[in-house]
């Protein structure tokens, strides 16, 4: 099974964390509805690889975009003092 094979099984899911937020991401789930890099273009960026950029970012803004996605293809967990876990995807 090659690589889009393989991550587009349910419930396989990429993983994207810094020492204070962790994001999941389900393929399968993902609609393309654009409320992620609409919402945080500089955290979201579907055309780079990864996509999903951490690095920098503030995890308050990370969390509330996550908030947003209409499919739950996107979760988050927080790893700092922040106000929690979301349910992870899948």
């Amino acid at each position: 099974m090659g690589e889009t094979e393989t991550r587009m099984r349910e419930g396989v899911a990429r993983v994207y964390r810094t020492d204070r937020i962790e994001v999941t991401w389900a393929p399968r789930r993902c609609i393309h509805a654009g409320e992620c890099f609409g919402n945080a273009p500089e955290v979201f960026e579907p055309w780079a690889r990864p996509w999903v950029r951490l690095d920098g970012a503030d995890p308050d803004l990370v969390e509330a975009t996550v908030r947003l996605c209409p499919s739950g293809a996107l979760g988050f967990r927080r790893l700092d003092d922040g106000s929690g876990v979301d349910p992870a995807p899948g």
